[in-house]
């Protein structure tokens, strides 16, 4: 029997702490509206789950806005496809994700903590592969002072909340960070099961970061209230007003043809090494396949709609022009694959025959000349399927390439949707292991210089890629 005393000491706790007692699990799968609650992709519900497509970065809001200590878990199917599945959680200090198989190395963790993504900070798990059409449950513990994340019932991350900035990844960004939400990254999956249960009266310290209601109508409001988080250029913009510093522009006499898709260019990919370019003194001109508006990948790291409009058709680009040549990644650049033999689900991604030949004949007219060629991410596969004297432009070559996905279509005869690095170790390039150049939790490092060809492996290298091109070319 428990003493007077003891029932005294007990009662001051639960009157400090807050009670602990965990409620039932709460079902939320018949309060989801699909079509009021989509942010992005395409999501279908039926009488037992809902299914998003794999279309990018699909995301869905839910109907519970915590005030308390609680327990958010998910059971889901991966159908196809080869990216993560996210559980977006909100505290005190903050909005993240919980991810697992994540960013085209079987990471899995919770992102992004003071900045860092998983990648980068210390709840990164490696090895975490999910198999297609396999039933798993994912959980976070939103607690006070702490999360903690399973998987299956094994503890995959921890981490404190004391002192810490939670943010949702740009390309996840959820328009009302006080609320819980679901994503599937390319991949079809679905989600049988979706509950969340209170687990003490303790409050979270007060979120005040929401942005606006729940779902897609919201976007606008969505993207006034990250513009600070964002790469500051206009919303829409021709290739010339996108310049940084105006006066040192063109100082060196050094020009650089950037090449980008006229349609999901990655803008960061595109923005950075020009700012590099003309930081150095560097004149920039802008051609894609043709001299239209060029839109960008959603989320790529432009500010409004991020259009460009370049300076001219590549079939117009003259190499002696210039004193290099580079391509920004997104799936958009597929549309510049000279010697692939396959075709994607978007048309867009195919190109036509006239582009891909004008940019082979370029590329082969650089390396006649001697001069400096390079690719970003998925840019890379440009260089791949390009033909010089019969061989690839990368063939025996070192390169970094992407460990993300190609855009799905059809590759060697069947459908498919392998990384992008496949590009070029198909056309037996001798492709450095993703993050493997300096700092492994990174890529901002990974950059590579094999004689006239530079290559850097995604859009967290773009920095350090147009300052090793600018440097290459006024050293």
């Amino acid at each position: 029997m428990m003493t007077g005393t003891l029932r005294l000491l007990t009662g001051s706790l639960l009157i400090l702490c807050g009670t602990t007692n965990i409620s039932a699990w709460d079902d939320l799968l018949p309060r989801i509206d699909v079509d009021r609650q989509t942010v992005s992709g395409t999501w279908t519900k039926s009488e037992s789950a809902i299914t998003a497509s794999a279309n990018g970065a699909s995301r869905l809001t839910l109907p519970f806005q915590p005030k308390s200590e609680y327990d958010f878990r998910v059971s889901f199917t991966r159908n196809n496809g080869a990216h993560s599945i996210a559980l977006f959680f909100a505290t005190g200090q903050g909005q993240a994700s919980f991810e697992v198989d994540a960013w085209g190395q079987h990471l899995a963790g919770i992102q992004n903590i003071n900045g860092e993504t998983i990648q980068e900070n210390d709840t990164r798990v490696n090895d975490v592969q999910l198999e297609n059409g396999r039933r798993y449950t994912a959980m976070v513990e939103v607690r006070s002072d702490h999360i903690a994340a399973y998987l299956d019932g094994k503890r995959l991350a921890e981490m404190p909340l004391t002192g810490q900035r939670l943010t949702v990844p740009s390309i996840w960004t959820i328009p009302d960070t006080t609320v819980l939400a679901v994503g599937a990254y390319a991949s079809e999956t679905v989600f049988d099961s979706i509950e969340v249960r209170t687990a003490s009266d303790r409050s979270l310290a007060s979120n005040a970061n929401r942005t606006g209601n729940i779902g897609r109508q919201n976007k606008s409001q969505m993207s006034r209230s990250r513009q600070d988080d964002r790469p500051r250029v206009p919303q829409t913009e021709s290739s010339s007003t996108a310049s940084m510093p105006t006066d040192t522009s063109a100082a060196t006499g050094k020009r650089v043809l950037l090449v980008i898709a006229n349609q999901d260019f990655f803008y960061r990919e595109y923005i950075e090494p020009r700012r590099q370019f003309e930081q150095a003194g560097i004149k920039v001109d802008v051609a894609a396949g043709r001299k239209t508006l060029c839109r960008p990948h959603s989320n790529s790291g432009q500010r409004g709609d991020g259009s460009v409009t370049p300076d001219l058709a590549i079939a117009d680009a003259n190499a002696a022009d210039y004193d290099a040549i580079m391509f920004s990644g997104g799936w958009g650049s597929s549309m510049y694959q000279f010697a692939f033999n396959g075709s994607y689900n978007n048309r867009t991604y195919n190109g036509d025959t006239q582009t891909k030949t004008a940019v082979n004949r370029l590329l082969n007219d650089f390396v006649e000349q001697g001069k400096f060629i390079g690719a970003l991410c998925h840019g890379v596969s440009v260089l791949a399927w390009a033909r010089v004297d019969g061989k690839s432009l990368l063939h025996n070559r070192h390169v970094v390439a992407s460990p993300r996905q190609s855009p799905s279509g059809t590759y060697n005869g069947r459908r498919d949707q392998p990384l992008s690095r496949w590009n070029a170790e198909a056309n037996r390039a001798r492709v450095s292991p993703a993050r493997s150049i300096g700092n492994p939790r990174t890529s901002a490092d990974d950059v590579l210089v094999d004689g006239k060809i530079v290559t850097g492996e995604d859009d967290n290298s773009a920095k350090l890629f147009g300052a090793t091109l600018a440097k290459l070319l006024t050293q």
